[in-house]
């Protein structure tokens, strides 16, 4: 299979708080971790219902370890462009890889 990806990807442990667009309904934010994260989107396994395509918002914390300065947020908006499982049964966690279609960095 040919490599897809344009942007090299960076195996980095982050909190993000996702929360589905355009209505978070009952479910609100829901905390996970990166598992992989590149300039163009990241990789992420939660356990709540996730389909290709699901538009949802994101909030991910850089630590000051990384960002060399003040803690910095990334928040914006992505899209699940693939929706994997990742174990045997059905209450497994599934894998979502995203794309991020719009994003604002702030510090502090």
């Amino acid at each position: 299979m040919k490599e897809r990806r344009t942007a090299s990807r960076y195996n980095l442990a982050l909190p993000v708080e996702v929360r589905i667009a355009p209505d978070i309904g009952p479910l609100g934010t829901i905390l996970v971790e990166t598992q992989n994260i590149s300039t163009h989107g990241f990789y992420f396994k939660v356990a709540q219902k996730f389909n290709v395509g699901t538009l949802f918002e994101f909030s991910i914390t850089l630590p000051i370890e990384i960002t060399g300065a003040a803690q910095a947020n990334i928040s914006g908006r992505a899209r699940a462009v693939r929706v994997e499982e990742t174990g045997d049964g059905h209450a497994s966690p599934l894998g979502i890889g995203a794309v991020i279609e719009s994003y604002h960095v702030s510090r502090g």
